[in-house]
């Protein structure tokens, strides 16, 4: 084989190598971009979920102040109905946390 024949196939091996070595670094640039994304999005979620279970805590009704008086009975069912509203918001976003999360762990 003829040394210049020798040295266009390591040049074209190489530029193919420089080629593939940029798509990773695109890739990798682009994939650290969504993971912070998701950073943010998962501190967003997080707050969110703080913020109603503490909302979620202050609105629970006290059995022993509850009477049985008509107003009283009505004011439990809408707390019991937006607390279950509250729970259902809660629990949602627990979900996309716990997804954002092993989304996480598994990039």
């Amino acid at each position: 084989m003829q040394p210049l024949a020798i040295l266009d196939g390591l040049e074209i091996k190489l530029r193919q190598l420089s080629a593939a070595a940029d798509r990773q670094r695109a890739d990798y640039e682009r994939i650290v971009a969504e993971n912070q994304q998701l950073k943010q999005a998962l501190d967003r979620q997080t707050g969110i979920v703080s913020s109603l279970k503490d909302k979620l805590e202050r609105g629970q009704p006290d059995n022993a102040e509850t009477s049985e008086d008509e107003t009283t009975d009505v004011a439990t069912s809408n707390t019991a109905a937006l607390s279950k509203q509250q729970r259902e918001t809660i629990e949602f976003c627990l979900k996309e946390v716990d997804r954002c999360l092993e989304w996480l762990q598994r990039n």
